[in-house]
């Protein structure tokens, strides 16, 4: 199975597993903090729709904080509790979208 059939795979496990819970990473925080939505590594987002970009910006979704607030990110942006659905493939597409992101970098 190819990259693109992986992410495509992948969001359409999500897709139809929605909504999820996830949590941020401090990159994430930041972002929603400069926007006027103080939240903390510990605010559950609530993931409630997931698209696939191809390989230039990978998995993204759209988290959805408490307060309504929406945002789009990429998947490598949110961590999962153990229990989630797909827990371990998600986990192994961060893993390789890092190292992808890295070889994008590298390629420019």
């Amino acid at each position: 199975m190819d990259i693109s059939e992986q992410y495509e795979d992948l969001t359409r496990k999500i897709n139809d597993n929605l909504p999820i819970k996830a949590f941020p990473i401090r990159e994430l925080v930041q972002i929603f903090r400069e926007n006027g939505h103080p939240i903390t590594l510990k605010t559950k987002l609530t993931i409630i729709s997931v698209y696939n970009s191809g390989d230039v910006s990978g998995i993204m979704c759209i988290v959805e904080s408490v307060d309504g607030y929406r945002m789009a990110c990429a998947l490598t942006h949110l961590i999962f509790s153990r229990a989630t659905t797909f827990y371990a493939e998600i986990v192994d597409y961060q893993k390789k979208r890092n190292k992808r992101i890295i070889q994008l970098n590298l390629t420019r």
